[in-house]
């Protein structure tokens, strides 16, 4: 079985690229070469790392408002920091095994995490609308306090439209999101919540970076953009038939730091937000201020 699922993930960048190449995106992936990055800040590296605490694994299947079965799985602190759960989106066409990393990375810093594979996107439509009633269905299902909604990319914009339109809302991260038809944009006043994109260098990928205009919509949100950080590096387990369509870093040893401070920022603001280490933030302002790591947009 998972032979088969490396298969399907292998077919599915393929094909991408495939359309890529006939210009349905754009573009080419690119190799950034990096000569001038260090190692990441010591504040901001315990953020990187994982945790010290222990969690347990629950698997299990919820049929939404759209009808479609989501597949999920949580992972809960055995000694949670905080009773706000996040709940994180993937991208275009993947599913929860691109996002499991965060979800054991968060989990490790104490904070309960559910990662879902939303079902209801096609090649030809999105269908966001349907993927975020879904997100927000499941979260009223399995957690009766306060919710963090994240995503990545086309991830992003969904549980963004799933954020506004639940009143436990706690906050939002956006993971190199995007927006599509202005979805995002066009729900920016309902967004009355702390809110932090992070993101990529744009790129085809990742829409040219079109999330920018809701962001400038949204009062009181927060935008940094990693240097060189690719698309790619945004998924966790990083993926390497990624970079076939939207570029790589090199050397690798930069690679890794760029990951190492998308995860030090997205660790920092969830244990913000969730109220599981209100101080993790202050902590990863080093990078802020650091032009080589971060480029700080609003």
């Amino acid at each position: 079985m998972q032979e088969m699922h490396k298969h399907a993930l292998r077919h599915t960048w393929r094909h991408m690229a495939a359309l890529m190449m006939g210009g349905f995106l754009g573009g080419c992936a690119t190799v950034a070469q990096v000569t001038d990055l260090t190692v990441l800040p010591a504040a901001a590296a315990e953020y990187a790392a994982a945790g010290s605490s222990r969690y347990t694994v629950i698997r299990g299947d919820f049929r939404g408002p759209s009808g479609c079965l989501t597949r999920f799985e949580t992972y809960r602190p055995d000694e949670p920091k905080t009773s706000t759960m996040v709940f994180l989106s993937h991208g275009f066409l993947r599913d929860l095994t691109s996002m499991r990393g965060w979800g054991k990375h968060w989990a490790s810093h104490g904070v309960p995490v559910t990662v879902m594979s939303t079902c209801n996107s096609t090649w030809f439509n999105g269908r966001h609308d349907r993927n975020a009633a879904d997100i927000r269905a499941l979260a009223g299902d399995l957690h009766e306090g306060a919710v963090l909604y994240a995503g990545f990319s086309s991830g992003g914009l969904a549980a963004l439209l799933a954020a506004a339109a639940d009143v436990r809302a706690a906050g939002y991260l956006g993971l190199d999101a995007v927006d599509t038809d202005g979805l995002a944009a066009g729900r920016a006043p309902a967004v009355a919540f702390p809110t932090l994109f992070i993101l990529g260098e744009p790129s085809p990928c990742n829409a040219r970076s079109n999330i920018e205009t809701a962001v400038s919509a949204i009062e009181g949100a927060r935008a940094v953009r990693v240097r060189y950080a690719t698309h790619c590096l945004f998924e966790n387990p990083y993926d390497e038939e990624c970079e076939r369509l939207c570029g790589r870093v090199e050397p690798p040893e930069a690679s890794a730091e760029i990951g190492a401070a998308i995860r030090a920022l997205a660790a920092a603001w969830v244990l913000r937000c969730t109220g599981a280490q209100p101080s993790a933030w202050d902590a990863v302002e080093v990078l802020l201020d650091d032009p080589q790591f971060v480029e700080p947009l609003r």
